[in-house]
């Protein structure tokens, strides 16, 4: 059945959030180009990512060790290699999880909704601008159905949408450009679709 709800906003200002109480205070900024995917991850975090409760709980864990090497550059949209809608560092901390094939795919639609946004200058409030804003933000809707259809809790549907936001808009610039996306949704609603396949990418 489908019902109706306002949208909220996920508000996060975020330069330099930390994701979990594990999550170095002050994390130096990566002064060397390395980046994430460039790292081996050492078989204790593979061991600690197994021991978590939850996948957001996962995603905490990476973040505490690997903050630094998120990619803040003055790029709104960053370093997308594969061209597949999704930050390459968040990509690669998707894939690092430990979870299932679908729950990883569900992930990925996330990552990637929460990204098209930043390849838009939403800056100014014209009816084009409002339409292509609502077309990006009801596709979250498909994306919490898909996470629902492949046996995500609703706290960790939630959680990890959470932090996916965080992790997406790392920087000021970003941050501000999310804002201005938001802004074009205010005072609208958004549909809650069932549970299915057919909502996943």
């Amino acid at each position: 059945m489908l019902t109706k709800t306002k949208y909220l906003p996920l508000l996060l200002l975020l330069s330099g959030c930390n994701l979990s109480d594990s999550a170095p205070q002050n994390a130096e900024n990566n002064t060397d180009n390395t980046t994430i995917t460039d790292v081996d991850i050492p078989e204790e975090i593979v061991q600690e990512l197994k021991d978590q409760p939850t996948v957001d709980a996962q995603f905490g864990v990476l973040y505490g060790q690997y903050d630094h090497l998120l990619d803040r550059s003055d790029s709104l949209t960053g370093t997308d290699e594969n061209q597949n809608g999704i930050r390459d560092d968040i990509e690669t901390f998707i894939n690092l999880l430990d979870v299932t094939e679908p729950v990883r795919s569900a992930l990925m639609q996330d990552a990637r909704q929460k990204q098209e946004n930043l390849y838009h200058d939403f800056s100014e409030k014209t009816d084009e601008n409002i339409d292509k804003a609502w077309e990006i933000a009801d596709k979250y809707s498909a994306v919490i159905a898909c996470k629902g259809y492949v046996g995500m809790d609703v706290d960790d549907r939630i959680g990890t949408s959470k932090t996916l936001t965080a992790l997406t808009y790392n920087t000021k610039s970003r941050t501000l450009a999310y804002l201005a996306f938001n802004r074009l949704l205010d005072g609208s609603i958004a549909t809650l679709l069932d549970e299915k396949e057919e909502y996943c990418e």
